[in-house]
């Protein structure tokens, strides 16, 4: 019997609470079903980058994967209001702009975030990375991070040193409960920070107070700026409302800062969590070892996008489960480049049918049962943990069943099942964020098809040295093409024409 496509189509969960999806949860360290807490509607926070340098394939990987987790809702038929920050006042900011503007930084130093955050969207949408919902920036929050932090000081869950305030960790029922942390083994372990007036040395800083040719802004603790952990929480909750569903970012940031931001949370709301699912990518490592500056191994995205297809590179982050390591190769990305190549071609010959098809046509039913099989396969892998490299693999199998199966047997195939393989690879590549490039001049087709029949005429003649010509000057051009089953078929090679 012939499944029906659209039992399994987008856009069924529209107004669903009860989502099919299960992801591991690293508040409570188990696999949860993925339930909203408004029905329809999935609000997130993903942890962004501190811009005093170039993002980096860490960034990026995080990046691609809750990319894939939000298009993936969508198609499902929810919304998702994502919210993602900059850091835009840091430590690291400030020494950028002491070592590029020296003692003039006070009066230029906005200017590093400002090109980093830019250089980040830039590479973002080279990835095909859907904008967010809010971009809030430290800067831009800054009173309202001194009303919670004056809040919490009333409380007595921060205290006031030297200009500086500090939230005091003793005051959090179960503080290192979220990243599995003893207490008392990380006071043991800890450097004490030069920090005058602090009283335990887990205790962090809400406000950091001024140093002579820094930037600050008025509290009523002195002038100064916020602390790092702080920041997310307020922005969060004043962009998404408390509880929301997801909370996300690196591996990394397990401890200490989304410890720091549900201890302030847990006092400030007295929720035990603020957001329901804690959402963590695994590490970006180089040789085997974790990338960092201190090794010198960081590798900057745009030295990625210079050299391979953006699509390739989402590819190649996805084709690992996202709460385990990489170990970054370029050669794991030139191999996926060779396969959105047969992508691509299963796309192209998939129109080309669809234009030549009957509507009707022998074996519809089995052709049509494979591509819903397809389809299932693909959403088990996602519902499960979104396991990606199976979902890529589904979706390099039905490229091969399209390059191998169809193409040589086209005649028996109608046009409504090559309309269901069209449908299935469409959804499968717009969720995976690839296949983005398939727009084509219809006058550059026209001359294509026009190219292959002089072609075709040559070889009934049996002048092939002359169709050789002709094929061989239209790969050079990019155009490849392939004699199956008495036809020929053709693919773009968009990478080298360079195509939108």
């Amino acid at each position: 019997m012939v499944k029906n496509l659209s039992t399994i189509s987008k856009d069924r969960y529209i107004g669903a609470v009860d989502l099919p999806i299960m992801v591991f949860n690293t508040a409570t360290k188990m696999t949860e079903q993925f339930r909203l807490m408004k029905a329809g509607v999935a609000r997130g926070y993903v942890c962004g980058l501190t811009p005093y340098d170039e993002a980096h394939v860490g960034h990026a990987r995080v990046a691609v994967f809750f990319d894939l987790f939000r298009r993936y809702l969508e198609y499902l038929g929810i919304n998702v209001r994502l919210v993602t920050n900059f850091t835009d006042i840091d430590d690291k900011i400030i020494e950028a702009a002491r070592k590029e503007f020296g003692d003039d930084l006070i009066n230029h130093w906005y200017e590093v975030p400002s090109r980093y955050i830019k250089k980040y969207l830039d590479y973002m949408d080279a990835l095909y990375v859907k904008r967010a919902y809010a971009y809030p920036k430290v800067t831009e929050n800054v009173q309202d991070m001194v009303k919670w932090i004056d809040e919490l000081v009333r409380r007595g869950n921060a205290y006031v040193a030297d200009g500086s305030v500090y939230f005091d960790v003793t005051k959090v029922p179960n503080y290192g409960e979220f990243s599995g942390q003893r207490i008392n083994e990380l006071i043991a372990g800890a450097r004490v920070e030069p920090e005058p007036g602090k009283r335990n040395p887990l205790d962090f800083a809400l406000w950091k107070a001024w140093k002579p040719n820094e930037p600050w802004w008025d509290s009523p603790w002195g002038p100064g700026r916020p602390g790092w952990h702080l920041e997310c929480v307020v922005m969060s909750s004043k962009y998404l409302g408390v509880p929301f569903d997801f909370h996300g970012g690196g591996q990394d940031l397990v401890f200490p800062h989304h410890e720091n931001e549900i201890a302030i949370a847990k006092v400030y709301y007295g929720l035990r969590l603020f957001a329901r699912y804690w959402i963590h990518v695994g590490l970006v490592n180089i040789g085997g070892e974790k990338m960092s500056k201190s090794l010198g191994n960081i590798i900057p995205i745009s030295d990625v996008l210079s050299k391979y297809d953006a699509e390739a590179v989402r590819l190649y982050f996805l084709n690992t489960h996202y709460r385990k390591p990489i170990d970054f190769s370029f050669s794991g990305i030139e191999a996926m480049e060779n396969t959105l190549r047969g992508i691509y071609a299963s796309f192209d010959y998939l129109i080309q049918l669809m234009n030549e098809a009957s509507e009707k046509g022998t074996s519809d039913e089995a052709v049509t049962n494979d591509a819903f099989k397809f389809m299932v396969n693909f959403e088990n892998a996602l519902n499960d943990d979104f396991n990606t490299p199976a979902a890529v693999s589904e979706l390099i199998n039905l490229s091969n069943y399209i390059n191998s199966r169809i193409v040589y047997q086209p005649e028996k195939v109608s046009k409504y099942s090559i309309s269901q393989l069209l449908n299935v690879l469409s959804y499968m590549s717009q969720i995976l964020g690839v296949l983005n490039r398939t727009r084509i001049n219809p006058v550059l087709v026209d001359l294509i098809n026009t190219l292959i029949k002089v072609r075709q005429s040559l070889r009934e003649r049996k002048l092939y040295d002359a169709a050789d010509l002709i094929r061989e000057e239209l790969g050079k051009l990019g155009i490849v093409l392939g004699d199956y089953g008495g036809r020929t078929y053709w693919f773009i090679d968009r990478k080298r024409l360079n195509l939108p």
